[in-house]
């Protein structure tokens, strides 16, 4: 039987190179780089509650996903979210033509595990929950950065 895009199993593959991907942004400086490019880096504790929201929300979205078909599209939003903040990443590191920490482990490990759970949601998923995911994907991905610049405004 092929893997669906709702699968468990590629789902918390996903949540594991969430957590490899957040240890390479900590492990590379992601807090303080962010400062190249809005002036001020994000204090260490937003960057940890930040993360930890969105591992919450992972597993939570994983867990609603795999159990029922109704929830495939939070599948979809989770590899949206996945393939968006690759293209995040590799915009900056062109915007400050050098590395972008949590690039590698978004190339290497979102790209095809994202690739990978879109292919097969265009192929299984009802066509409703693909753009429902994909547009929440969006929507969320974007919602992060005023978030995280209205905390590096404050801080």
């Amino acid at each position: 039987m092929r893997w669906s895009y709702r699968d468990p199993a590629l789902l918390w593959l996903i949540a594991a190179a969430f957590v490899l991907h957040v240890t390479e942004e900590w492990l590379g400086g992601f807090p303080q780089w962010l400062a190249r490019i809005v002036s001020r880096p994000l204090p260490d504790e937003a960057f940890f509650i930040i993360n930890g929201v969105v591992l919450v929300l992972i597993v939570a979205g994983i867990r609603a996903a795999a159990r029922d078909e109704s929830n495939g599209w939070i599948a979809v939003t989770i590899a949206t979210i996945a393939l968006v903040n690759t293209a995040v990443h590799v915009a900056g590191a062109i915007l400050v033509r050098g590395y972008a920490p949590g690039l590698i482990s978004a190339a290497i490990l979102y790209v095809p595990l994202g690739a990978l759970t879109m292919i097969r949601a265009f192929d299984q998923a009802p066509r409703a929950q693909l753009f429902r995911g994909i547009a929440a994907g969006l929507l969320l991905h974007a919602a992060l950065f005023p978030i995280v610049f209205a905390v590096i405004t404050w801080s």
